[in-house]
């Protein structure tokens, strides 16, 4: 009975070794134009917001694992002070970069020389990361495989906790693609709105599926919860380009609409 008890806990223990935990991030807030780079670069809001959860993930959750970002600026720079604080490298990852919906492709991102310029010894290449990376003619569903096979890839390659770092729409699509590993709907789904750095968390076992997970704000005060210049109307209640997080909801579930309602019409054209 005792040699039973001793290998059910050494087997207990070796699948929680195995188990890791997933993090994803959005970018902080946004609003200061790089020219050069056809970018832009966090505000100092989107610098606190990036600082705090870099303090909430190593200090308080423990997170201890590799740091994925998207290979432009502003998601470098959220990533950067939990790779700081951890001492080591943001891993540059195209696969999770934001959407290109337009017909012209997207200006390519900075290449690993700008990169390295701007984030001296801050970052290294993923493998899939290539100079020149662009996007064009993407829609919603194309996107959406884009970023589940990027993560895909990244579990595979990784056996540890991890953070992605993305954008409102990769984001929500890499939730998206972690909700649809739940072995069972009796798993709760991961909620939430992709704020600036709000935080969705994901528990793995050793076959990646998921078992379970959160989503948090509580590392930023209300006034800082923001979605790039949409924020609850606390500070500046009169000033129309402010939303309340039910405003800002009500008007996604609108744009979402439309574009489900385009990707659905392109479907039907290619008929």
């Amino acid at each position: 009975m005792k040699r039973f008890c001793f290998i059910f806990a050494a087997l207990v223990f070796a699948l929680a070794l195995q188990a890791r935990t997933v993090y994803i991030i959005r970018h902080g807030q946004v609003g200061i134009p790089i020219k050069e780079l056809k970018e832009t670069r966090l505000t100092d809001l989107g610098v606190k917001q990036a600082q705090a959860a870099a303090d909430y993930l190593v200090n308080k959750l423990k997170f201890n694992g590799k740091v994925y970002a998207s290979p432009l600026y502003r998601t470098i720079e959220t990533a950067r002070p939990t790779a700081l604080l951890l001492k080591t490298k943001v891993i540059l990852e195209p696969g999770i970069q934001e959407m290109a919906p337009g017909p012209k492709p997207a200006p390519p991102g900075m290449t690993l020389e700008e990169i390295n310029k701007r984030f001296p010894d801050q970052t290294v290449p993923g493998p899939r990361f290539a100079d020149g990376w662009r996007l064009c003619k993407e829609t919603n569903a194309m996107r959406l495989v884009r970023v589940t096979k990027a993560l895909d890839a990244i579990l595979e390659e990784e056996k540890g906790d991890i953070l992605l770092t993305g954008h409102g729409a990769s984001v929500n699509d890499l939730v998206k693609a972690l909700n649809n590993k739940r072995p069972s709907r009796k798993v709760k789904a991961v909620k939430g709105i992709a704020w600036n750095c709000a935080l969705f968390v994901f528990e793995l076992d050793d076959k990646n599926e998921v078992t379970g997970g959160r989503y948090t704000t509580e590392f930023m005060d209300d006034h800082d919860v923001t979605s790039n210049f949409r924020c609850p109307k606390i500070e500046r209640p009169d000033d129309p380009q402010y939303m309340t997080k039910e405003q800002d909801k009500a008007d996604r579930a609108k744009r979402n609409a439309k574009n489900k309602a385009k990707t659905k019409a392109e479907k039907e054209g290619e008929k």
